[in-house]
């Protein structure tokens, strides 16, 4: 009796397997593939995990990597300058520096977010990237968006990160994070 109760499940299973009822797992996507360098917060449509207090009248945001950038000291909101009075509490600017151990090919920003603006991201002080709510697909002020950017080649050394609003007259001048995220590829 034994036999047959691992036996009729194997069958089935061989069964399901070869007429096409039951397909292998499809790789992940949802992620850049490659080496992970940092992240901050967690894509799951929340910005629960970020500060959202005790940055008013600073406004700049700088942490390093491997030192203070822990999601629950990281500002919510990202503010287009200068902040207004009457606006809640978060920063104009974000700066994020971090320490890369080899020279990588490709290294690719992820930014999870929810608004309306244009997120400008420089890269060490040289290369500016915009991010467009279209590019994230967050047309909405309260719907999180994905977008994957190229920064391109980075060499082995210390580099910086900028993050600002684009004041491009889009949204309400302020999104909050979900989550960032570097990868090498």
């Amino acid at each position: 009796m034994k036999k047959y109760l691992v036996f009729v499940p194997a069958v089935l299973l061989i069964g399901a397997l070869a007429t096409g009822v039951l397909a292998a797992a499809e790789p992940d996507t949802s992620r850049p593939v490659g080496k992970e360098l940092f992240t901050i917060g967690q894509e799951d449509k929340s910005y629960s995990e970020f500060r959202s207090t005790g940055f008013r009248g600073q406004p700049e945001y700088t942490c390093r990597v491997e030192a203070d950038c822990a999601t629950e000291a990281f500002p919510r909101r990202l503010y287009r300058a200068p902040i207004r009075p009457y606006v809640g509490d978060g920063v104009e600017r974000i700066a994020i520096s971090f320490t890369l151990d080899h020279d990588y090919n490709e290294v690719v920003l992820r930014l999870a977010r929810a608004g309306a603006e244009t997120t400008v991201v420089t890269v060490d002080g040289k290369r500016t990237h915009l991010v467009t709510n279209s590019m994230l697909g967050s047309n909405e002020h309260w719907v999180v968006g994905v977008y994957d950017l190229t920064l391109g080649a980075l060499n082995k050394g210390i580099h910086t990160i900028q993050l600002t609003v684009a004041d491009d007259g889009k949204g309400n001048g302020q999104y909050s994070w979900d989550a960032l995220a570097l990868f090498a590829r």
